[in-house]
């Protein structure tokens, strides 16, 4: 059995900014979700941590929720380059379909310490009514 030495040398891509900048700009990550119902609408709820309002888009389209943000690369103020980066730069998206069509026109969101809430009227169903027989 082969064991790796306590202080083993990082490769040489390691410090290559082309193989750093590729590991910053990996897939998004899938923010966690809490989701809950009324009989008038839904209510969602998102951890984005590291982000502010700005950097958050909400998308409806009905019975689709699209949320995407994204955390804006800060460069370093004295002017160097990355050479290695393990800490991510937050980018956050998900998809949810809803079992009934969205009110887009009354959707509200609501973003504080890093929770995006979003409440969602449910669109009155169509077609169904009672007409009077005159």
């Amino acid at each position: 059995m082969y064991v790796l030495p306590l202080a083993y040398p990082l490769p040489r891509r390691a410090f290559h900014p082309a193989w750093a900048r590729r590991t910053a700009e990996s897939a998004p990550l899938r923010p966690a979700m809490d989701a809950s119902e009324t009989d008038t609408a839904y209510t969602l709820t998102f951890d984005l941590p590291g982000l502010t309002r700005e950097q958050v888009n909400v998308t409806v389209t009905g019975q689709l929720v699209s949320v995407e943000a994204a955390a804006s690369e800060a460069n370093a103020a004295d002017g160097s380059r990355v050479l290695h980066r393990e800490r991510r730069v937050p980018r956050f998206a998900r998809r949810i379909e809803l079992p009934l069509e969205i009110d887009a026109e009354a959707a509200q969101a609501r973003f504080a310490d890093g929770v995006l809430t979003l409440t969602l009227p449910k669109k009155p169903r169509g077609g169904t009514r009672n007409v009077q027989v005159q």
